[in-house]
């Protein structure tokens, strides 16, 4: 995510700052990527889904391309719940976490770095993670939306986007989202998640078609399982469509 207002006016145009890594390059792009995603998937009155809303940048493109509309975040961390409460006062913002089940659990508050905040511990990218563990709500999305057709789920867990998608399933056949997921051995594999289970739950029970957000955006269909499988391995954010 940007830290600043240059910056984020640099991602919208598309330009890399030199001062950066070659990882805050790629999360960058995955960012510029999935504000397009929306923007072609929203139309003019969807309602989009937030999940991980952390300090609230994908709520707030949410809330540019779809005006007056009552989206939906879930952020499990108090404070940054009660930050977007405050920020966004017309939005629906829920401070639980989302999974397969509904209840409550134990979540891994990387107090220094939030971002990589989530049910389970995983694979950090610095050497001093601060963790302290808090016991969240739990809930299904399913159980959520009631009749709502929400048009686009952005799902960014630290490796609970697959029992996420699980809580799911009855949404996704009804409203048919496009859905953009972060996932990764990383993060996805300490939930002993694989490429294989996500492409088989979108193309096999789903009906959908699992990508590359950039391959999308460029005209492409969806990959098939090989396919899928070696992108996994080499990208963390992707993105799935009705077929």
């Amino acid at each position: 995510m940007l830290g600043n207002w240059l910056e984020r006016g640099m991602l919208r145009l598309g330009i890399k700052s030199p001062s950066q890594s070659p990882a805050e390059r790629m999360n960058q792009r995955y960012d510029h990527e999935t504000f397009e995603v929306m923007r072609r998937s929203m139309g003019d009155n969807g309602i989009g889904i937030d999940g991980g809303a952390h300090k609230g940048l994908f709520l707030s493109e949410m809330c540019n391309i779809t005006p007056g509309v009552p989206h939906l975040a879930f952020e499990p961390i108090p404070a940054l719940a009660a930050m977007l409460r405050k920020r966004f006062p017309d939005q629906r913002i829920r401070q639980c976490a989302l999974g397969e089940q509904a209840g409550t659990a134990p979540f891994c508050h990387v107090v220094n770095d939030p971002g990589y905040s989530g049910l389970r511990p995983r694979t950090y990218d610095r050497p001093d993670p601060q963790i302290e563990t808090i016991d969240v709500e739990v809930v299904r999305l399913d159980d959520i939306i009631g009749d709502e057709s929400p048009a686009f789920i952005k799902l960014d867990l630290e490796g609970g986007e697959y029992h996420a998608l699980l809580g799911a399933v009855e949404t996704m056949r009804r409203c048919s989202p496009v859905v953009v997921f972060e996932a990764g051995d990383r993060s996805c594999g300490h939930y002993d998640v694989t490429a294989a289970m996500f492409h088989e739950l979108f193309t096999g029970r789903l009906g959908y078609g699992v990508s590359t957000m950039r391959d999308w955006l460029q005209g492409g269909t969806g990959l098939n399982r090989s396919a899928f499988i070696d992108a996994y391995a080499e990208e963390f954010c992707f993105m799935a469509f009705p077929e």
